[in-house]
């Protein structure tokens, strides 16, 4: 199967749960914030993970596998929890002052901006080094499960960084978030190492990896709609 279509269906298929959800009057500044906001994470996020690792002489997974299982757990949790602390600080920067149906939107638009990421970066890949975007059907349906629980996701931790910090407790819900999402993120940093290591173990671990990923989304989505259901007087404009 090609791949490209089946992440972006995913991300199609959160914002569709969102909308049908109760949210169907579309924020589209808030939407283009939260892109704004991803482009501006992956810019701080990927030089703070990566510069250690060069500095180290770390070029590729296979490196990191090279240096054992202590070394590779290691690495997976330094980049988890850059990747999370990062990416919330950011969403939490955007959203500290605004209020949470606010906020639902700038996750929204965060997470679907990771999406088209997910879905063009191999793309390019490929045009430049050659090569295919053909995997498994299965693969390719674990991509959509996980770009489709990713944005919701997104959109839950980003409500909650704004109902947090609307009721004076936005330093312990950006530490709750960011641990949350460091600790999601080292996991599938590490069922990306496994690859190299068994493709049929990788393949086991990634699927339970979607299953804890659901039922954590889920649950952050369940709590966190209800904050955002709440409109609030239009003070909150999107300062550009």
């Amino acid at each position: 199967m090609y791949l490209p279509p089946f992440p972006l269906l995913g991300g199609i298929l959160a914002w569709t749960t969102v909308y049908f959800l109760g949210f169907k009057k579309q924020k589209w500044a808030e939407l283009i914030l939260g892109a704004v906001a991803f482009i501006l994470a992956m810019v701080i996020q990927n030089p703070i993970q990566q510069l250690p690792l060069l500095g180290i002489g770390i070029r590729s997974n296979a490196d990191v596998i090279a240096r054992g299982t202590a070394f590779t757990v290691g690495v997976a949790i330094w980049l988890g929890l850059v990747a999370g602390f990062v990416q919330e600080g950011v969403k939490y920067f955007f959203v500290k002052d605004r209020s949470p149906n606010d906020a639902l939107f700038v996750g929204l638009g965060f997470g679907i901006t990771e999406v088209l990421s997910v879905a063009v970066t191999p793309i390019i890949a490929v045009a430049v080094a050659g090569g295919k975007l053909d995997v498994p059907v299965l693969q390719a349906l674990l991509s959509m499960v996980e770009r489709y629980f990713a944005v919701l996701f997104h959109v839950g931790t980003t409500v909650y960084l704004a109902y947090a910090s609307k009721n004076g407790l936005g330093g312990k819900g950006f530490l709750t978030m960011a641990t949350l999402h460091g600790f999601v993120d080292t996991l599938a940093v590490y069922g990306q190492f496994l690859v190299l290591k068994s493709e049929e173990l990788a393949m086991k671990f990634t699927i339970g990896l979607e299953v804890v990923f659901a039922v954590t989304a889920t649950a952050l989505i369940a709590y966190t709609l209800p904050l955002a259901r709440i409109e609030e007087p239009d003070e909150n404009k999107v300062i550009w």
